[in-house]
Formats: structure tokens, C-alpha cells, sequence
């Protein structure tokens, strides 16, 4: 039964995903005798913790019972309120675990301190399905970078785009109204120029009852953007973050941050683009551990070819469009990252789910 009732509390770190802040999606189980007692997740913007949701609503049931937790509970020396010691404190006398928790600063502190208090602790084997729930947590320390995902419509012909303008859209409406559940579950959506100027995206999530705002990143090497575009219509709401190159418009760019975008100069790389790795560098100081890119051939590629891309996301469409249309990638050197972890159908098109090769060596 252990494994159902992670597998429980996995289902409530699912439903929390895209809501916690700087912290992760994570899941919590109460049983007591077969009877479930408490339930948690963590709470928007990161706290209360979801020990801490459960365990409050378990009550005096909580003592005798058993704990489920999808990563292992936080125990920082100075913070008395650490979910470790409210376990403790609560008189839970089992805690099973589907993750240590590789933030240094927390890394099997919480189970060490639960063993020697006493406590029955079990680390289960997880399901790559539960595993790829909090990756965006696990990649920051794992790779050092944020989590990022590649969204792309692609015609039965392998294109990005329609030659014939009048009927632009590849996919159907129920499609382009899935990838907003897609954005969702990531902290920012990213496009590149070509995207940003071709087709004036909001990069928002629209779903109705859904709350939570996301950053926008756009790559704009040469600050081309427009101050009337869609991305400045809500930007109080979701930030607009612009990487470009050394400032020489100084007029646009002191406009620009007076309406509140935020923008950072990178160097360009061997090529003449902007450089990823200072990209790099410069994101994963923000609070920002999820990227979902949704930008064009260019950048797409350039991406892959870095080996930054973890997930990516086809929506394949049941329309040709022709050899005058834009091919989904450029020139690409590792061809067989990748392998097919899911497909969903979606009316009469698909959603394939494909995931990076590296992530399984993570999960073992």
C-alpha cells in the first residue's frame, strides 16, 4: 500500500504545479488505519508546506499514522517551523519518502533527523511519471539551469508555418487552447524575434479560473520590439523580461524600463547571437526554474544544439502545407536525444510528449 498512497500524494504535487513560487510542487498523505486522514500540497506562492496543510488538517489523527511525502521534508537548523520538526512534534510514527531533496542545504537532513528521532523512514522507488513532476526542482541542481521545455506546432510535413496566410494556424482551436494547460505548469514562456514580430503573442496563460501570472522572455537582439505589441498589454500582471545585445537605442531602452520590462545585455557568441551561456548564467540567479520555449526554427535550434532542451512538446496538426513553408528545425547535430514518453490525442491531431535521454539517468 505504500506505493498507492504515494502514488496519492504525487496525484495532489500534480495539481499544485505552476502555483508554489520559488519552492516545489510537492504532496502529502495522511493514513491512519486505511483511513486517510490528511491531505496537503503546497500552498501558492510556496507556504504553508504540504506536511504542514496535511498535518493540520489530521488533527489529533495525525498521531500513530503514517506520513506520505513526494520529496523529503525540510529541515533547516534555524527554522523552528521546519516540516521535519512538525512530523516530529506530531507523533507520526512512519515517513515514507519519494525523493531526497537535492538542495544542498537540505539534502537528507530531514531524513537523518527523522531516523534518529526514532521514526520508521522508507524512500520508495518512484515512476518516471512522478519523477518529471518536480524535475524543474530537481534540474536546478542537477544541471544547473532551469528546466526547458520546447512547444511546437508542426504540420503532417514537418513545417512551423502555413505558406498560405489566409489560414495561418496549423492546429486546430482545441490545440492552441491545450498549450495554455502546457504554459500552466512552467514559470515563464519564452519567444524569439522572429516570434515576437511575426505573431504579436501575449505568451499569457488563458484559462478560465486560472490565476497564477507567468514571466514572458523574449530574445531581441536588436530591441526591435514593439511598446503597442500584446506583450505590453498585461504586463503588470505577467513581467516581460528582454535578453539583447549591448544598448545603443538609448531612447527605446529608457522607455522601455519605464514601462516596467526588465532587460539584460549578453554578449553575442562565435555566430553573432546571443550567447546561451550567459543566458544562462543570468536566469538561474531569478526565481525563474521553468521555461517553456515556444520560438521559432532559430531558436529552437539553437537550443537543441546546446543540449538545453529537456521536454519537448509536438501538437501535430492533420494539415499539409507545403515546401514554401518553414521547416520546424535548421541544422541539427545530436539527432537522437530524444526518445517518446507520451502521446495524447487531441479531437482529430496529437500531442507527442518527448523527453530528453538524460532525465532517466537523473530518475536512476
Amino acid at each position: 500500500m505504500d506505493t498507492f498512497w504515494l502514488n496519492s500524494a504525487f496525484y495532489q504535487a500534480f495539481w499544485s504545479l505552476g502555483n508554489t513560487g520559488k519552492n516545489p510542487a510537492v504532496g502529502c498523505i495522511l493514513v491512519n488505519n486505511n483511513k486517510v486522514v490528511g491531505i496537503g500540497s503546497t500552498s501558492a506562492n510556496g507556504r504553508p508546506h504540504a506536511e504542514e496543510n496535511a498535518i493540520e488538517m489530521a488533527g489529533k489523527e495525525a498521531v500513530g499514522s503514517t506520513i506520505y511525502i513526494t520529496l523529503e521534508p525540510c529541515n533547516l537548523s534555524d527554522n523552528r517551523f521546519s516540516c521535519t520538526k512538525i512530523i516530529i512534534n506530531s507523533g507520526i510514527k512512519k515517513v515514507v519518502i519519494g525523493a531526497l531533496d537535492p538542495n544542498p542545504f537540505t539534502y537528507k537532513k530531514g531524513y537523518n533527523e527523522l531516523v534518529k528521532k526514532g521514526i520508521n523512514v522508507v524512500l520508495k522507488k518512484i515512476s518516471l511519471q512522478n519523477f518529471l513532476i518536480n524535475y524543474s526542482q530537481l534540474n536546478i541542481y542537477f544541471n544547473n539551469r532551469p528546466m526547458i521545455g520546447l512547444k511546437m506546432a508542426v504540420s503532417l510535413d514537418g513545417n512551423i508555418t502555413n505558406a498560405i496566410t489566409e489560414n495561418q494556424w496549423i492546429t486546430s482551436k482545441f490545440s492552441r487552447e491545450h498549450v495554455h494547460q502546457i504554459r500552466s505548469l512552467y514559470d515563464a514562456v519564452m519567444v524569439g524575434t522572429n516570434t515576437m514580430l511575426s505573431d504579436n503573442p501575449s505568451l499569457d496563460i488563458r484559462i478560465f479560473g486560472y490565476k497564477q501570472n507567468n514571466h514572458r522572455i523574449v530574445f531581441d537582439k536588436n530591441l526591435t520590439i514593439n511598446p503597442k505589441s500584446n506583450l505590453f498589454k498585461n504586463l503588470k500582471k505577467n513581467p516581460l523580461i528582454i535578453f539583447t545585445k549591448k544598448i545603443t537605442n538609448k531612447v527605446k531602452y529608457k522607455k522601455l524600463l519605464s514601462l516596467g520590462v526588465t532587460i539584460n545585455e549578453i554578449k553575442l557568441d562565435n555566430n553573432n547571437n546571443l550567447c546561451l551561456d550567459a543566458f544562462l548564467k543570468n536566469i538561474k540567479n531569478s526565481k525563474i526554474k521553468s521555461i517553456l520555449l515556444e520560438g521559432g526554427s532559430k531558436i529552437a535550434t539553437s537550443f537543441l544544439n546546446k543540449d538545453l532542451i529537456d521536454i519537448i512538446y509536438f501538437y501535430r496538426s492533420n494539415k499539409f502545407t507545403g515546401k514554401e513553408s518553414l521547416n520546424v528545425v535548421d541544422k541539427i547535430k545530436n539527432i537522437d536525444d530524444f526518445e517518446l514518453f507520451n502521446t495524447v490525442d487531441l479531437s482529430n491531431e496529437k500531442l507527442e510528449i518527448w523527453i530528453n535521454k538524460n532525465i532517466k539517468k537523473w530518475h536512476r
